[in-house]
């Protein structure tokens, strides 16, 4: 069934036959773009990894991509531009993880060929599987439930308002299937146990049979931490431009700038 729905909705909202995919090697992007191959779209899968680093996602998604025949555009981010880029950031992001997500495409997006971008974008926050989600929340369906809400709050989808922002300003249309409400309701209606036992993410799994083409397919971890970025961010606690109140924790630093961005000077911030 979430097969289905996931394919029904790129059906009824892309209406291209190229498309672009915000690939990785984990399930939630993988499921998209598979869910677009079966209706026959022509995928370009674009992955991204820092200058710096080696990344499995983006080794994964080019080795994925090779295997279905689709095109692969890798992006590599220039992490010399670090400065630069928080400031760019930091007109719509908030909180650390919102720099961090946001981050790479800053790059990815100005590369992007295709009208439609899809992307299996708030995937995670049906599955609760966060530290915080599984050590308070996934005992009983009420918690449960009451986590998803609060994931899913219009003010905490500034991940997806920056994509929607970005998409916008470059002329393309940021496709989520996993907001499609018929998607959210197949997942409201399980436990948290449904949805993670036997394996994490089996229902998606098991709804598309390329599935069982692709090797070593990674279970959930976090973008930035895959790929290195949360090490690059705590590089800016030893910036005095960026850190100037000299936080210790680069969440700190984020919220300062949060602050910082709704007073008018910086002299004011320190009133």
């Amino acid at each position: 069934m979430i097969g289905k729905l996931l394919t029904d909705h790129i059906k009824n909202n892309v209406t291209d036959s190229e498309i672009a995919v915000l690939l990785s090697g984990g399930v939630d992007s993988l499921s998209v773009a598979f869910a677009a191959a079966d209706l026959g779209k022509s995928i370009h899968a674009y992955s991204f990894r820092l200058d710096t680093e080696t990344s499995y996602d983006f080794e994964k998604a080019k080795e994925v991509a090779q295997q279905f025949g689709w095109k692969f555009t890798g992006v590599v981010i220039p992490t010399g531009n670090l400065i630069e880029d928080f400031h760019r950031l930091s007109k719509f992001c908030k909180k650390k993880s919102h720099y961090e997500c946001c981050y790479p495409f800053l790059y990815v997006y100005p590369l992007i060929q295709e009208k439609y971008v899809i992307s299996g974008w708030a995937a995670d926050g049906f599955y609760g599987i966060s530290k915080k989600a599984i050590l308070n929340y996934k005992h009983t369906q009420e918690l449960f439930d009451e986590f998803r809400d609060n994931y899913f709050r219009p003010d905490m989808r500034a991940g997806y308002n920056w994509h929607k922002k970005m998409s916008d300003e470059h002329g393309k249309i940021f496709v989520t299937p996993y907001l499609d409400d018929r998607v959210k309701q197949f997942f409201y209606s399980k436990s948290w146990d449904e949805l993670n036992k036997p394996h994490q993410k089996h229902h998606v799994r098991d709804a598309f049979a390329q599935f069982k083409l692709v090797k070593n397919v990674k279970r959930h971890l976090n973008l930035q931490i895959e790929s290195g970025i949360v090490s690059l961010f705590e590089t800016l606690i030893d910036n005095k431009e960026i850190n100037f109140k000299r936080r210790t924790r680069v969440m700190d630093i984020c919220r300062d700038w949060n602050l910082l961005n709704n007073t008018n000077t910086l002299e004011e911030f320190f009133v």
